[in-house]
């Protein structure tokens, strides 16, 4: 059987080897080892180690509780700052339409 994932972008694999290093480097400044933050978020040190390497195959749940244990921040610094971007983005939701619809646009190409 095939393995099936999706081919990711060039910005995608940057961004995954880029926070893949955040991580490592706050967990090293903390002395902490791989072992102990596998330890912490509940998976094996292969896991942690594809963390750091930025491995796409990995649960986006096990990447964002290891950037939280080591202090990388996600998509806001404080709590406070991320209730306030909830709210906003609530707000954003709220205007859009429930459903979306494809629509068929037919091109007049008859010239």
């Amino acid at each position: 059987m095939q393995n099936s994932q999706a081919a990711l972008s060039i910005s995608t694999v940057n961004v995954l080897r880029v926070f893949g290093e955040m991580i490592q480097v706050a967990r090293r400044e903390r002395r902490m080892s791989q072992q102990s933050l596998a330890e912490r978020i509940g998976v094996s040190r292969q896991t942690v180690s594809a963390i750091e390497k930025g491995d796409s195959k990995v649960s986006v749940g096990a990447v964002f509780e290891a950037a939280t244990v080591v202090g990388v921040p996600l998509l806001a610094e404080s709590k406070k700052d991320l209730q306030q971007l909830s709210t906003v983005v609530s707000g954003l939701a709220s205007l859009l339409p429930e459903r979306t619809h494809n629509r068929k646009v037919e091109i007049d190409d008859d010239f």
